[in-house]
């Protein structure tokens, strides 16, 4: 079954699909501005795809998915349509394991809109990871910051009230 069968099964799929038609991003340079991103992380990055597992830090972290679309004559161009951590608190979550996760969530509808963002970007999708093995109670605060910085449209979770427009608190 091709993956856009497995969404169209499911009323919410079938919804999230007709949003993909038009989706919207909001990109605000004041937000960009607000975020407070310490400490400074050192970001790597690889493609998604199972060959890439291995390669992966068995630390915790922050993470983020990132279409990476190359053409050639253009600039490089690139757009941040999630943004997870993994290992806070008591949580052994590993940046390796959570990616091993989403290879899983790619083949089987569990997240309807996880599955159709690892399945409609297939190929052009980078998983971007910073690990913070010594920061465990950072990644909270940090990944919330991430959030109302990019507002990554397929992250499901609230953003803060300081990036929070009157129009989007009603």
């Amino acid at each position: 079954m091709h993956w856009t069968e497995a969404l169209l099964k499911d009323p919410v799929g079938a919804g999230l699909l007709d949003n993909m038609r038009s989706p919207s991003f909001i990109i605000s340079p004041g937000d960009f501005h607000r975020a407070d991103i310490t400490p400074r992380m050192n970001w790597n990055s690889v493609k998604f795809e199972a060959s890439q597992q291995a390669n992966l830090p068995t630390d915790p972290g922050l993470y983020a998915f990132v279409i990476r679309v190359g053409f050639p004559g253009l600039p490089p161009n690139g757009w941040v349509l999630y943004i997870g951590q993994t290992g806070d608190g008591a949580s052994r979550g590993t940046l390796r394991a959570r990616f091993g996760q989403y290879l899983k969530d790619k083949k089987k509808p569990k997240r309807l809109s996880i599955f159709l963002m690892l399945n409609a970007w297939d190929g052009a999708l980078e998983f971007f990871y910073a690990p913070l093995p010594g920061r465990k109670a950072d990644l909270v605060k940090l990944e919330t910051e991430l959030l109302g910085a990019f507002r990554p449209p397929f992250t499901d979770r609230t953003y803060p009230a300081a990036y929070m427009s009157p129009r989007h608190a009603f």
